[in-house]
């Protein structure tokens, strides 16, 4: 289940990265430069958590399919900003706090950490 569990995790923040980095480019264009910055700056930081998760899959030497829950549908930037939080609460309340239980219950100790920074880090996201 942990293995599962990062494996969504790292998908859903792949897609997070590139997907807050196209909404920074909307943001620009829109003439919103400070709400760009913000969408690159937590776009570098879900990139740090994929690349986080993705270490700690390197256990395994396998093909594996990775599939991570986003809201899409791209638009203007007030929507982005809309999807964007309504993905950050999603991890924080659901996401994170279920895969943290999972890896503690697997005694996978690597996952644990990987899940928490990455926890912690979207709470402040959220807020963002």
């Amino acid at each position: 289940m942990t293995k599962e569990s990062l494996l969504s995790a790292f998908s859903g923040e792949s897609m997070a990265h590139i997907r807050y980095l196209i909404f920074a480019d909307v943001a620009e264009k829109e003439g919103f430069k400070n709400v760009a910055r913000l969408f690159r700056a937590i776009a570098y930081a879900e990139q740090v958590h994929a690349t986080n998760h993705y270490r700690v899959l390197s256990v395994y030497n396998e093909d594996a399919k990775g599939c991570g829950g986003v809201p899409i549908g791209p638009g203007d930037r007030k929507k982005n900003l809309e999807l964007a939080i309504r993905g950050e609460e999603f991890e924080v309340a659901k996401m994170y706090s279920t895969y943290m239980k999972i890896a503690e219950f697997q005694g996978e100790n690597d996952a644990l950490r990987s899940f928490t920074y990455a926890y912690k880090a979207e709470q402040i996201h959220a807020r963002l």
